[in-house]
């Protein structure tokens, strides 16, 4: 029989195209229906599908409902599927028992509080190597496995992309797309004219520098996110327009999570403009996880050691001009290039730090410049010292502002410096250490420079050792070429730059880094180190920094990289000084700058989060779900109910004992299942029926009152329970709701015009009027849909509730 698209229920046997089915999720729609469901047919036995109604034929299979009675070994095996899969209460985690990871009860907590509806907004900075992805993922998994029309962004920087993919896939086995312009080509290409490729896949990956394009944001205006993930999230503290379009695209989610283990550099503001990604001017507080190794119980058994190298006699000289030059820039009472003179020397300081070729670049690239400015003044802008270089290539126009106010003066201070480079070019110390260091090891290493052209110099330093490039310039496919050249054992040692060592996991292959200098943004130390020091390192850590003696990286960078160290695993919400501070101690001559241990939230909006006792009984539980479950089953959808009986102890009373499991579907007034309980009733029956299997039936039939009633009242129960638990969360979610539709009323659903300058786009503003009401009218009806949906919970309701096994002993 074909019966319309409301009427099925998880469980029934349906036919669709000549097989047999069972149901496993329904989700309704007005006229429409998903249904996923699993084989029951010997040839589709192992296959899972999903369908849409009314546009599929699907007939009803008329089955018994009469339980089997089978021996133990079988009951015994469908017993411990329906537990493992059982989901207790409404806030239990459902992905997370068949997740393909180990279960470490901290990385539960921000997964639990997002399903418990505690809070829209997460900032989860554990400290590098906790599994921050991990838990992302988690959040992910469980948003799909609850709402299976779900819409999830992940934006991260784009060299990070395919191992987000790689991760979805391999621990929660989520599919996912990857957004960039040949991305978006591909989608196109296979989509009907009109469809928007960014509204089709359930999951997209994609980068912030790509979304942040106006005609990339347009794209995205008629959307809604159900979940958007931002990892690697300080780089969105900025004022740029990463910070922009991260902004707007977290004003349309109803969930937002920001991953990075340094969400403080030492910038107030830049953290507060952190702190308000997403949260479209509400008094909901963005909830943050800050756990390390030591709070989470995960010892560690890293050393760091400091190698001091004495330089030669030429990079003495080198480092002593460039400091009396620097100084003489930074201490002066006149700077013709105003802050930018000062960026321009911390740049020079820290290119010495890295190697004498790389600062002999830089110092001919500022006598040129130097000689443009004088030719062009009225070309001379001034830069605020911290405008920041945006990755590990040379620098550039960062060196063009001068310094001092004689121009012949200072073009000959840098003549000599760069005589002093040159010379000191010609026998580096710290690459004969590094040599002397790598030779005299077995072990595969990673050495971090700041800079892409000083790996060229370690390269040429270690041509005797094979060796791969990791740094900012590589297309995704070289980055993870050199990758697998390290991991699979081609490569001994890895050259990085920290452009390129976000995200990366290598503590299965190394244990060894070196640091070629002392970074001027010392909590890159951590992130550099994590790189090896991670959950699964099974081995003691080394971390080896290069200092030159004699020069600023002994006497100021040093002193803070040993607090930094002296930090590790406990930085309960700590930062270090930002690079501008750190240059006034190199330059200025003030105290080395402390790092910093208290939270500086500044209001409270921002909370730390503390669920460690919730998420070890959720682990608890996942623990014995897995162990429930038989890793050589085959999968099957079989749901019909088994019974067994099992003998009475000799000499007990003349009566049955009865335990009866039921499987419940609760729904929603709009027939969505959101919920699928187990409810257990046991009783004692007096009499001695016979022992064949009509008798042993009988024991189950529950046809009497009693067992009805009984029934019913534990029903009652779990829907008192359920709408108890849901109330507080689905007022939350509304809340969210309605101030997206707010956002969008205001901005007219417009993303792109943060990121356009409207002067120059006026008119073509002025044209797309009218496609525009059509797009924020699209986006708003997706929010009414989902109030409807969260004001159909009120309406929850038992849908069905079938035994699923039974046990009866006597």
């Amino acid at each position: 029989m074909t019966t319309s698209a409301g009427r099925f229920r998880c469980g029934d046997v349906v036919r669709i195209r000549d097989e047999q089915w069972r149901v496993v999720r329904r989700v309704s729609y007005t006229d429409t229906a998903l249904i996923e469901v699993a084989g029951v047919d010997r040839a589709n036995r192992t296959a899972h599908e999903t369908f849409l109604l009314p546009f599929e034929t699907v007939d009803l299979v008329e089955s018994t409902a009469i339980p089997r009675v089978v021996g133990r070994r079988r009951w015994r095996r469908v017993a411990r599927r329906v537990l493992a899969e059982a989901w207790p209460s409404w806030h239990s985690l459902c992905a997370a028992t068949t997740a393909n990871l180990r279960i470490l009860p901290f990385q539960l907590e921000p997964v639990l509080t997002l399903v418990r509806g505690d809070g829209c907004r997460f900032l989860i900075a554990d400290a590098v190597g906790l599994g921050k992805t991990i838990q992302a993922g988690l959040m992910i998994a469980e948003t799909l496995a609850r709402r299976p029309d779900a819409r999830i962004l992940v934006v991260s920087p784009a060299a990070l992309r395919r191992q987000w993919q790689q991760e979805l896939d391999v621990r929660f086995r989520i599919a996912t797309d990857v957004f960039d312009a040949a991305g978006i080509a591909r989608r196109s290409s296979a989509l009907p004219a009109g469809i928007n490729p960014w509204s089709v896949p359930p999951v997209i990956l994609t980068s912030i520098d790509y979304i942040k394009r106006p005609e990339v944001a347009r794209s995205l205006e008629a959307l809604t996110w159900d979940l958007v993930v931002f990892d690697e999230a300080h780089n969105l503290a900025g004022r740029s327009d990463r910070s922009i379009a991260a902004s707007v695209v977290g004003n349309r989610a109803r969930a937002v999570v920001l991953l990075t283990a340094t969400p403080h550099s030492g910038d107030d503001e830049a953290f507060r403009r952190l702190c308000d990604v997403g949260g479209l001017k509400q008094a909901n507080p963005l909830l943050v996880f800050r756990r390390t190794r030591a709070d989470v119980g995960l010892a560690s058994a890293r050393r760091d050691t400091l190698l001091r190298v004495r330089p030669s006699s030429a990079e003495a000289a080198m480092h002593e001009r460039l400091m009396t030059y620097a100084r003489g820039v930074w201490n002066g009472s006149h700077h013709p290039g105003g802050d930018g003179a000062k960026l321009a020397m911390s740049v020079l300081a820290r290119r010495a730090c890295s190697s004498a070729t790389s600062l002999a670049r830089s110092v001919e690239r500022r006598l040129d410049l130097l000689g443009r400015v004088a030719s062009e003044p009225d070309q001379q802008i001034d830069l605020p010292f911290m405008a920041g270089i945006p990755d590990d290539q040379e620098p550039g126009m960062w060196l063009r502002a001068p310094g001092l106010p004689d121009a012949h003066q200072e073009r000959g201070y840098l003549a000599t410096l760069l005589d002093f480079a040159r010379q000191a070019a010609a026998g580096e110390s710290k690459l004969a250490a590094l040599r002397r260091l790598i030779t005299r090891t077995t072990e595969p290493a990673i050495v971090f420079t700041e800079y892409r052209d000083t790996l060229g110099e370690l390269a040429t330093a270690l041509s005797d050792v094979h060796t791969a490039q990791l740094h900012g310039g590589l297309t995704p496919r070289e980055r993870s070429e050199a990758i697998e050249c390290f991991t699979r054992g081609d490569a001994r040692v890895l050259l990085a730059t920290d452009a390129a060592s976000e995200g990366l996991n290598l503590h299965h292959r190394c244990r060894l880094v070196v640091n070629l200098e002392i970074p001027w943004t010392p909590l890159r130390l951590e992130q550099r180190a994590g790189r090896v020091d991670r959950i699964g390192q099974s081995r003691r850590v080394h971390i080896i920094h290069f200092v030159a003696q004699g020069t600023c990286e002994e006497s100021t960078l040093e002193k803070l990289g040993r607090r930094i160290t002296r930090m590790q695993g406990a930085m309960s919400f700590g930062h270090g000084p930002d690079e501008r501070r750190v240059a006034e101690s190199v330059f200025g001559g003030l105290p080395v700058p402390e790092v910093e241990t208290a939270a500086r939230f500044g209001s409270t909006d921002v909370l730390l989060v503390d669920h460690r006792a919730s998420a070890r009984r959720e682990a608890q539980r996942i623990a014995g779900a897995r162990a429930l479950l038989d890793p050589d089953e085959q999968p099957s959808a079989e749901r019909r109910a088994v019974v067994v009986r099992l003998p009475r102890r000799r000499g007990g009373p003349p009566m049955r004992r009865c335990l009866w499991v039921f499987r419940v579907t609760v729904s929603d007034s709009l027939g969505q299942v959101i919920w699928t309980p187990l409810l257990t009733l046991g009783a004692d029956i007096t009499g001695s029926p016979g022992r064949r299997r009509h008798d042993t039936l009988q024991l189950v039939a529950l046809d009497h009152p009693f067992f009805r009633n009984t029934l019913q009242v534990a029903q009652d129960q779990l829907l008192h329970g359920l709408h108890a638990s849901l109330r507080p969360s689905a007022t939350l979610w509304a809340s969210r709701e309605q101030a997206l539709m707010t956002g969008l009323r205001d901005w007219h659903a417009r993303l792109s015009a943060h990121l356009l300058q409207r002067s120059l786009f006026d008119r073509r503003g002025d044209r797309l009027a009218t496609e525009q009401t059509v797009l924020m009218d699209e986006a708003l009806a997706q929010c009414v849909g989902r109030v409807r949906e969260l004001d159909a919970l009120e309406g929850a309701a038992v849908e069905s509730c079938r035994l699923a096994f039974a046990v009866v002993v006597g």
